[in-house]
């Protein structure tokens, strides 16, 4: 289907231009001789002729009419089962307010007979810890901008892994340590050229998104291109920009795939994805320099510049500032 429609935009754009040609020719022979007039002439009948058959040719296709055939195989298998499987619940009996408060005073009083008996421990409610225990490193939580945190240890991080697989803290227990951070590990990699002919410089992503179909968006900032990659990784389609874009996101509809990219410094551009190309759509220009940071939630658009997180519509207006940093330093540009 889609190469019947690639097929008959070619001969329309095929046809369009022989006809372009005919006209300019025939202006420029127009006082010079009759005959040669008379031929041009025939020559643009003849073309509009052969057009008008192409046209009725495609409107006279038939449609393309696709049934789906279950498997039978599939209700056999399905009038064999006698359920889908089984609903089970579990009930867990919370304790008593008060034996809870007589527990916590039972542990202050084993904290201070502790901390008495054995000084050079430190003890936090009820539990002792010593210091040059090697599990106080690594039960502290990650602080943000913390590069040396013990976390990024190899050894240590494979620990953590092991340990929340193991045993899920379920709800608030004194005492128990709750890690609110997921910990990604990487199961597989593999390196994938996406250097096309044109591109002056090595590739340099900066940016990637995903469409509904599974196929990959990047941003090469130094070629000034945005790449299609498809399932394969093979580049089929990009776009070339004036200006080096910087970072993009993912904007879902009904029609095809949009995707909005911050370009120089402060455009947005709207490509959309579909069968297979890149479309220009639109451009904005927005109210701040340094735009580079870009991020799509339920329709509405998150944009950084150097000093602030603004809000935009779809369309890319400006509909609100969240954050303004007043500290006169450049903010992060990425959202």
């Amino acid at each position: 289907m889609r190469t019947s429609i690639k097929t008959d935009i070619e001969t329309c754009t095929e046809s369009i231009k022989i006809i372009t040609c005919l006209h300019e020719d025939l202006l420029k022979t127009k006082d010079k001789s009759e005959a040669l007039n008379f031929i041009k002439y025939r020559k643009c009948l003849d073309q509009s002729l052969k057009v008008e058959s192409v046209l009725q040719d495609m409107t006279t296709k038939t449609d393309m009419t696709l049934t789906f055939k279950p498997d039978k195989a599939i209700q056999q298998t399905l009038s064999t089962l006698s359920g889908l499987g089984q609903v089970l619940r579990t009930v867990e009996q919370l304790q008593p307010a008060k034996r809870t408060t007589l527990n916590t005073n039972s542990r202050q009083n084993k904290h201070k007979e502790t901390s008495q008996s054995d000084p050079g421990n430190h003890t936090t409610s009820g539990f002792k810890v010593k210091k040059s225990h090697p599990e106080s490193r690594t039960s502290r939580s990650y602080r943000p901008g913390n590069q040396t945190s013990d976390l990024t240890k190899s050894c240590q991080v494979s620990n953590l892994i092991s340990s929340s697989s193991q045993q899920p803290v379920q709800g608030h227990q004194p005492g128990a340590v709750s890690k609110s951070d997921q910990i990604i590990k990487v199961k597989s990699s593999k390196r994938y050229s996406v250097a096309i002919k044109g591109d002056e410089y090595p590739c340099h992503i900066t940016s990637i998104c995903e469409t509904s179909s599974g196929e990959l968006l990047i941003t090469d900032q130094l070629n000034c291109k945005v790449k299609l990659l498809d399932k394969t990784y093979k580049v089929v389609a990009h776009c070339v920009f004036s200006s080096a874009p910087w970072y993009m996101c993912s904007i879902h509809s009904l029609e095809a795939d949009l995707v909005a990219v911050t370009v120089g410094y402060n455009q947005v551009h709207f490509i959309r994805v579909k069968y297979g190309y890149l479309i220009q759509d639109r451009i904005r220009t927005l109210p701040y320099n340094n735009c580079r940071g870009i991020a799509n939630q339920h329709g509405i658009l998150y944009i950084t510049d150097d000093r602030a997180l603004n809000r935009y519509t779809v369309d890319g207006s400006l509909s609100g500032q969240i954050y303004k940093d007043t500290s006169y330093r450049s903010c992060n540009n990425y959202s």
